[in-house]
């Protein structure tokens, strides 16, 4: 789906100045509207769960000034239950059901509520193939299910004059317009729909046009294919009074040139207004089959309809848009690889969709608008932080407005991946993750679980604090920091304080600091928070002026007070003064080509190890005699941490500086 960080009265707003809007990057691209998930039977729920849809063909007659609907959809389906007698599918009350064939034969049907349910005249068995026809016809419901009103919507565009009938399913109301199967999990292998309309319309849809046929009573019939799965949601249709606007981008990883085909109202100034922006989608999309891997649906094309709502929806192969700029497009175009080539398995895991398409926002700017990248980051973290509290995962998946919360779903989701790419502090293995994952689940379903999966596995690092604390944890810290520097040393203590306290107490995180030198000497320093408050020592070389938390603003966070305070030398003497455990002498501190280590208390056995300031483990020394050294000689100066384990588990840890 699109983002989603305007309020109801910009988009009101919007809708009258949208040739303005349009010209400027824009922070938001949907709107919830306020519903909950139609109501469907447990029991219907898992009945529909008894097969699994191969085919969906769609044969309507649709108009772009009304949402009547007639016709048949059929399905093609494979019984996976041990035997079915019933086949079961949605389709809203508002539609009259002429009749229902089952393999050409006739079936009796009922109906409760959403529920259709063919009577089978005979057991169909596992494994069977059944082909469901259904013929109706009715005027779509203005219920407001979908993500942004209705499943089909038919309305003028304020800002051009142009009407038009468009199709928004997400995430429940595909059953608002044609009858259907809504389990995100069965996804159709592949799909066709034919719009039969009046012939001064034009009608966009998945996959490529087979052919536009001319029909007796002065209308066509656009024909639709797509080869590729194709969950539910995003089977789409449009219809208007288009022009089209075509090109081809040459992604890597592609064969040939894929085709950007445009659906562009036929109105003399709007290609020209938004044609720039248009433009860009072949860099866009050359830029992300180079992050992500090759363009999932190279063999057919992508493109835009145009619609007028305020935002996208990412119909696979056909995205539907009420406007055109850079963010918006973005979005849209990065969801056909997050969340169309792989789909959210849960509407609890819309992270994988919405998150990765608000990362795609970022690193479209940061690939082709550089200089814009770090400001919508900021807007990003702003707007998270306007709110204490909340999380980007939830279990209610009845509240549509929850689902798709532009403050937890999209800018949250987008910071965590943000904070991902932070923590590997690696690009190469960052986006080996995002392709592999791609890989994985390809033309499939994911869960948030599944990508954590993933990411542990490239990365060979464990990811369950960072999910626990930022992705199933509430609030944000607010870092503050004391300094000082003294003969060659610098000294920082860092503290942080939460948000949300009761929930999220403390966030664990590499924290970057900017040293500022004068005269273009500035240092960047990272070092790893892991208490709410944290002392620091390390050699930087000439005098600090001032310090800077976060300068890249790669984390969620508020800065708090940073100072100059000599103060902290006095836990420097404490911290640094080399004392003798109870348990362990750690020997000189600082110290210089050795550290000397013995162990005064219990058994003598053990194992000492040697740790960065990244947590790397540099040396591992078992010990059976009580005593044993590191040799150092080839260490840079700065703060080390050496720990001692017991044969029983007992640890004992002591920071050591290198001078």
């Amino acid at each position: 789906m699109n983002l989603y960080k305007l309020f109801t009265s910009l988009f009101l707003f919007s809708l009258l100045i949208m040739p303005i809007l349009a010209q400027h990057p824009c922070a938001d691209h949907r709107i919830a509207s306020k519903s909950k998930k139609p109501v469907v039977s447990a029991k219907v729920a898992a009945a529909m769960t008894d097969y699994d849809v191969s085919y969906y063909f769609l044969d309507l007659n649709m108009e772009r000034t009304n949402t009547a609907v007639s016709g048949s959809v059929t399905h093609k389906s494979r019984v996976t239950a041990s035997s079915l007698n019933n086949y079961i599918f949605e389709l809203h009350p508002n539609f009259t059901i002429d009749s229902i064939l089952v393999n050409q034969i006739n079936t009796p049907f009922s109906r409760n509520g959403n529920a259709v349910t063919a009577l089978l005249g005979a057991t169909a068995n596992q494994g069977d193939w059944l082909t469901v026809q259904i013929w109706y016809n009715g005027t779509a419901p203005n219920s407001g299910s979908a993500a942004i009103g209705n499943g089909l919507s038919s309305g003028n565009s304020q800002s051009w004059g142009n009407r038009v009938t468009w199709s928004l399913s997400q995430p429940y109301a595909a059953y608002e317009w044609w009858p259907c199967k809504q389990n995100l999990t069965d996804k159709a292998d592949s799909s066709r729909f034919h719009i039969t309309t009046d012939s001064t319309n034009m009608a966009g849809s998945n996959g490529l046009l087979q052919q536009v046929v001319t029909v007796p009573g002065g209308k066509k019939r656009y024909e639709w294919k797509s080869n590729y799965p194709i969950d539910y949601y995003l089977i789409s249709v449009s219809i208007a009074k288009y022009i089209e606007y075509s090109f081809y981008a040459n992604p890597v990883g592609s064969a040939s040139p894929v085709l950007i085909q445009n659906f562009i109202y036929d109105n003399p100034q709007t290609l020209p207004n938004f044609q720039a922006d248009i433009d860009e989608t072949k860099d866009m999309m050359e830029l992300f089959a180079n992050l992500f891997g090759p363009y999932p649906f190279d063999q057919e094309k992508y493109g835009h309809c145009m619609a007028p709502f305020s935002g996208g929806m990412e119909h696979q192969t056909m995205t539907t848009q009420g406007f055109f700029n850079f963010e918006l497009t973005a979005h849209e175009l990065g969801h056909q690889w997050f969340g169309d080539y792989v789909t959210c398995a849960t509407w609890s895991d819309i992270w994988v969709n919405e998150g990765f398409a608000s990362y795609s926002e970022y690193l479209g700017l940061e690939g082709l608008h550089p200089t814009d990248a770090a400001p919508h980051m900021l807007d990003v973290h702003n707007n998270i932080m306007s709110q204490t509290g909340g999380a980007v995962w939830f279990t209610d998946t009845t509240q549509v407005n929850r689902i798709f919360s532009s403050r937890l779903t999209y800018n949250k989701g987008s910071a965590v991946l943000h904070m991902i790419r932070f923590e590997l502090n690696d690009d190469s293995v960052f986006f080996r993750v995002l392709k592999k994952y791609l890989q994985q689940y390809a033309y499939g379903n994911a869960t948030a679980l599944d990508f954590k999966q993933v990411l542990e596995t490239e990365s060979g690092m464990n990811f369950t604090t960072f999910f626990n604390q930022w992705f199933y944890g509430e609030g944000y810290p607010t870092l503050s920091a004391k300094w000082f520097q003294k003969d060659g040393i610098f000294y920082l203590q860092a503290n942080q304080t939460a948000s949300a306290p009761s929930i999220t107490p403390l966030f664990q995180t590499p924290i970057e600091y900017r040293l500022l030198r004068g005269g273009g000497q500035d240092t960047i320093i990272r070092l790893n928070l892991n208490q709410a408050s944290q002392f620091y020592a390390l050699p930087v070389g000439s005098n600090v002026v001032s310090v800077i938390i976060d300068p890249a603003n790669w984390i969620l966070n508020q800065t708090g007070s940073v100072t100059k305070d000599s103060s902290i030398l006095q836990l420097a003497s404490a911290e640094f003064s080399g004392t003798t455990e109870d348990w362990v002498d750690f020997g000189m501190n600082p110290f210089s080509d050795h550290i000397s280590l013995k162990v005064i208390a219990g058994e003598g056995k053990g194992t000492f190890t040697l740790f960065d300031t990244e947590g790397r483990k540099l040396q591992t020394l078992p010990i059976s005699n009580g005593q044993g050294s590191f040799s150092t000689s080839e260490l840079s100066s700065g703060i080390y941490l050496v720990e001692f384990e017991t044969e029983t588990g007992r640890r004992f840890s002591k920071k050591m500086l290198k001078q």
